[in-house]
């Protein structure tokens, strides 16, 4: 008995309609899975370079608030309030033009042979004393000085250039109209010290009228906030930067502010931070010169409201190519996997067309047999 077999036969036909009723829905469906798959990859990198400049723009801020509160503290003190008083004291009884001369007599021999016997006395108070100690302990404070109300320099870490500081813009800021304010300069560089820095300025206020009677300027070294930047190794291509509000370079990956390099990166985001920090998304995703598509993550410390010089932006941008490898990778092989149920179906429905066309022309009668089969009927 020969063995059975089972067999199943579909018509060609069926198994195309059949085909097409399913893998063609389920292609498009997968297709418009994949893409917003990849959308939503997107924004997850951008939202995480995001925090990751958000976490480092915070320190930046923090940074600075420690700095403003120990200067603040520095100028509370007992000691250099009652110096400051003492020395006010001095002009008691004068007037503004004599007040004026006394102070211009100084200005004019202080940069000279007699300028050490006005400097010595005032180096070596115990407010300066007070101030180097301030200075030693934390390395971050370079310079330190004390001015009166008129602007003359009461105490010091070190002689300074002038013995009169209230023709310094800088001093103005802190003067404020006589309402004393906080001031932080824009970023220098020092030549002495070889660092970068701010210059940080507070008020010294009379405790009992709450009036300016002084300022304690401070000259801080910023470049311990440069290590912060060099955290991010998410691959070759990855880079933080530190910029001015008009894209200059603070800090990078082999540049500095010396440089004078304006950031692309900043160029590329510009447009996404022109909405401003409430509506920013906090990333981009854009070409830098050349056509390289870079993802920009940005943040600000959000000082330059207080302080308009440290209209600071944080940057952390990586080539896309390199960022979304990981992932690029596993939807490039979906889509082939799409493609390729599309063109599975393409290529039967071809088959079906040509084979059907021939099947039609197989049965199809020739002509002369056509012709001897109508005449035996009409016979």
């Amino acid at each position: 008995m020969p063995g059975d077999r089972y067999e199943l036969r579909i018509p060609l036909r069926r198994l195309l309609t059949g085909m097409m009723l399913t893998v063609i829905p389920i292609c498009a469906i997968g297709l418009i899975v994949v893409s917003r798959a990849g959308q939503s990859l997107d924004r997850h990198w951008g939202q995480y370079f995001r925090t990751i400049a958000e976490f480092t723009a915070s320190e930046v801020a923090m940074f600075f608030h420690e700095r403003v509160l120990a200067v603040g503290t520095l100028a509370a003190d007992p000691l250099l309030v009652d110096a400051v008083k003492q020395a006010n004291a001095r002009y008691a009884g004068l007037s503004e033009q004599a007040i004026s001369d006394r102070i211009s007599q100084v200005e004019r021999e202080w940069n000279t042979a007699k300028g050490d016997l006005h400097a010595r006395p005032i180096l070596g108070s115990a407010a300066s004393r007070l101030l180097v100690r301030w200075r030693d302990r934390d390395r971050r404070f370079l310079r330190l000085t004390l001015t009166d109300r008129q602007g003359a320099v009461v105490a010091a870490t070190h002689k300074t250039l002038d013995y009169f500081q209230a023709d310094e813009d800088f001093w103005q800021a802190i003067y404020a109209q006589g309402r004393g304010a906080v001031h932080i300069t824009d970023i220098l560089y020092d030549d002495v010290t070889k660092s970068y820095y701010v210059g940080l300025g507070v008020p010294v206020m009379d405790e009992e009228t709450n009036t300016f009677i002084g300022a304690l300027d401070a000259l801080i070294e910023v470049s311990s906030i440069f290590p912060l930047l060099h955290r991010l190794d998410l691959g070759p291509t990855s880079r933080m930067l530190l910029v001015k509000g008009d894209g200059t370079v603070i800090h990078g990956p082999n540049v500095n502010l010396a440089m004078n390099v304006k950031s692309a990166e900043f160029v590329a985001a510009q447009e996404s931070m022109a909405a401003g920090p409430s509506r920013w998304p906090g990333y981009v995703i854009a070409p830098l010169p050349g056509g390289e598509q870079t993802i920009i993550g940005y943040a600000s410390p959000g000082l330059q409201a207080s302080f308009p010089n440290l209209n600071w932006t944080v940057l952390v941008a990586q080539n896309t190519r390199e960022a979304f490898a990981p992932t690029r990778g596993v939807l490039r092989l979906l889509y082939l996997m799409i493609l390729a149920g599309l063109a599975a179906v393409t290529l039967l429905a071809m088959y079906f067309a040509v084979h059907r066309r021939r099947e039609f022309a197989h049965l199809a009668p020739e002509p002369e047999k056509a012709e001897e089969e109508q005449r035996s009927v009409d016979a």
